[in-house]
């Protein structure tokens, strides 16, 4: 899975930050082949003048993946159209206020536990 950071304006309620995690969720294991037992997010909140989107405002979130290299491209842009599809039908943020980058790294760049690089079959 990868590891995704959620930000979302301040003020929201548990069942919000729930749902757009539970969304952002959804749309990893829909489009990306992720195991459904690995999921690792962090959900911060931001002050409106600390999470801008050039000139949009409204509701807004901003999705950060951190994953090994090797989705395709197709599985990418699935992965945007259906997490934007989700969260537009609850908690209801509009498609066009969710930005999402997605940054690519290597097996030896993960550690889950244990000061080990568990992708690593000899460490």
């Amino acid at each position: 899975m990868p590891l995704v950071t959620i930000s979302v304006l301040t003020g929201k309620s548990d069942e919000y930050r729930n749902t757009v995690a539970d969304a952002v969720n959804t749309a990893v294991l829909d489009t990306l082949d992720f195991p459904p037992g690995d999921r690792y997010q962090l959900i911060r909140e931001l002050p409106p003048q600390e999470l801008e989107l050039q000139d949009r405002d409204g509701d807004r979130a901003v999705l950060e993946l951190t994953m090994r290299a090797g989705q395709d491209r197709e599985d990418k842009q699935a992965f945007y159209a259906r997490v934007t599809d989700l969260l537009e039908q609850d908690p209801g943020i509009s498609s066009e206020n969710v930005m999402i980058v997605i940054t690519e790294n290597r097996e030896e760049d993960w550690s889950f536990r244990d000061g080990v690089a568990q992708f690593i079959a000899d460490s």
